[in-house]
């Protein structure tokens, strides 16, 4: 076992002396416990802050620590690109045919050359296939996709459906659901909305728990209606038309028609449920 395997040191390569420009021999370990709130990573372009990330990510998974990791560049998806056999044919698929091309060489012999090139690169820096494969073996990865087929689909609609037990099984964690539906919902209508000032959010939010109240869960279609129709007779202490008159009710009940009726929006209506719970535990825990 290598000198810098030990829980809760995150190994990041060896120091660097920028006066004499030469490396040092010992590792250059990170105490995870220095992370307890934020970090903040700072370099300029190509001065390896995306490398040093995945770094301390993998280290982290190694090391048994969660991470929800929200990548909007698509770069750190690169942390599924592991290969414990380093074989060519492993890396055959990723390699990009332009690359090759320009080197001359057709695909197989550049994805032979880049997997000598990884396993000689690892063992400079005392790391092999092994390493690899106990990262695998820590973590289970996935990627998640909201609006996209790419990776396993994000549904929005899946959280209107009514939690086991209803709302008073658990207020709190019913109440944080509700809004982060409503909130990303009305974010594909393009509305920035306030939890406690808009109109919109109070009663969409007033509709879904109604709904989960008397033990009935709703669909878009349901909740469009019930934006017309609403299930309750006050907002507060106002009573339903003082507080979002009918007629404004209707045109954002056609502004969520239009959403549901947008050939785009298909790919918000399968997928995992916008739940934390699922994001972070597998079936087995």
């Amino acid at each position: 076992m290598q000198a810098f395997e030990k829980l809760g040191a995150f190994y990041l390569g060896r120091p660097y002396d920028l006066e004499t420009k030469r490396r040092g021999d010992g590792p250059l370990l990170y105490d995870s416990r220095d992370l307890v709130t934020h970090a903040v990573c700072v370099g300029m372009t190509g001065s390896g802050k995306t490398g040093l990330c995945i770094c301390l990510l993998e280290e982290a998974a190694i090391d048994g620590v969660p991470a929800i990791v929200i990548d909007p560049k698509g770069d750190l998806s690169n942390l599924l690109l592991t290969f414990p056999q380093l074989r060519p044919e492993d890396f055959r698929p990723w390699v990009n045919p332009d690359d090759a091309r320009r080197k001359g060489l057709d695909v197989d012999a550049f994805a032979a050359q880049q997997a000598a090139l990884w396993r000689a690169g690892l063992a400079e820096w005392g790391q092999d296939g092994e390493r690899i494969a106990r990262l695998r073996a820590a973590a289970d990865f996935a990627i998640y996709t909201p609006g996209s087929e790419a990776g396993i689909p994000v549904s929005i609609l899946r959280s209107l459906e009514a939690p086991p037990g209803g709302p008073g099984a658990d207020p709190e964690l019913a109440r944080e659901r509700i809004a982060t539906t409503v909130t990303s919902l009305l974010g594909l209508l393009g509305l920035d909305a306030d939890p406690i000032r808009s109109r919109e959010h109070i009663l969409l939010s007033t509709i879904i728990d109604a709904s989960w109240k008397a033990g009935r869960g709703l669909d878009l279609g349901l909740l469009i209606q019930q934006i017309q129709a609403p299930p309750v007779a006050r907002v507060g202490v106002l009573d339903l038309e003082s507080f979002f008159p009918a007629k404004d009710r209707f045109e954002l009940a056609m502004s969520l028609n239009n959403l549901l009726a947008s050939p785009g929006f298909g790919a918000w209506m399968t997928g995992e449920p916008l739940d934390v719970q699922r994001l972070l535990y597998t079936s087995e825990g």
